[in-house]
């Protein structure tokens, strides 16, 4: 009797010791190290502080985590050197590619696709990239380190051959020489696009046309695996699935964009990043 005693006793701490052990694995971290860069609408910085959507999801993520993050700016190109080496957590408004999966783990809470902006002369008419690459004279800028759709990288590929292609660091510099009249147009999202056509004045009113080329993708936060445990990263997954079936990430996206440019953005719907973010379970 006493030897089985002895044995349920054990048995019950050993399921405590258990829970208290799974309890500690989702816990929050200490502080979780937030990567910013230079992204229009998305992340910049104003009067000395880091603002934009990607800080609106970042709270609205404290918030429903109890977490606590920390804020931190980077050049772009270091953005992913930083995350990979473990030196920051978390990064947004990431698409996602085989390469940073090996270190990191996406979590979609969006879409992005890519506008082709021009500020040629106006008279000039295009309707594709392929379009612009085939009739136009004119010269592309775009920022090192972006992802673009196959077909999309094809006519990059023709443009830079024939030397109507320049790659910079930062899309700062890609406005800004837009604004000089030292490039003639870019590739860029709405939340990017949108605040630099609102801050700066150019020689000729921009047009933005919508390329046939690029497809709507996700964007979405990616964490380390190496400094972020599998718990804490589950934690973090779970308030993002609650967030995207509340549609909570448009209304933040509000904020910054009229209603035409956030249906636009978000026209697919909560189901497709709900069920990638399912694979996360």
């Amino acid at each position: 009797m006493r030897h089985r005693m002895r044995n349920r006793i054990f048995a019950i701490a050993g399921l405590w010791l258990g829970l208290v052990a799974a309890h500690a694995q989702d816990a929050c971290p200490a502080l979780t190290r937030v990567g910013f860069s230079d992204l229009g609408y998305t992340s910049f910085r104003e009067a000395g502080e880091i603002r934009g959507i990607s800080v609106d999801v970042t709270r609205e993520l404290a918030r429903r985590t109890g977490c606590r993050f920390e804020f931190i700016w980077f050049p772009r190109q270091r953005l992913f050197v930083e995350l990979e080496a473990g030196r920051i957590d978390m990064t947004l408004a990431a698409l996602r590619t085989p390469e940073r999966d090996a270190y990191a783990s996406f979590l979609p809470y969006a879409y992005l696709q890519y506008d082709l902006i021009l500020t040629e002369p106006p008279g000039q008419r295009y309707t594709s990239l392929t379009d612009f690459v085939a009739r136009g004279s004119g010269r592309l800028n775009v920022t090192r380190g972006m992802t673009y759709d196959p077909a999309v990288e094809a006519q990059l590929v023709l443009l830079a051959a024939a030397g109507r292609l320049e790659v910079v660091s930062d899309f700062d510099t890609v406005f800004g020489k837009l604004e000089m009249g030292r490039a003639d147009g870019t590739l860029a999202t709405p939340p990017i696009y949108a605040r630099h056509l609102k801050t700066r004045r150019f020689k000729f009113a921009p047009s933005v046309i919508p390329m046939p080329e690029s497809n709507a993708r996700f964007t979405g936060i990616y964490l380390s695996k190496k400094t972020v445990s599998a718990g804490a990263r589950a934690r973090y997954a779970s308030a993002i699935r609650s967030m995207v079936a509340d549609e909570v990430v448009p209304t933040l996206y509000a904020r910054y964009f009229d209603d035409a440019t956030v249906k636009r953005i978000f026209r697919q719907g909560a189901a497709p990043l709900l069920s990638a973010l399912a694979v996360q379970d």
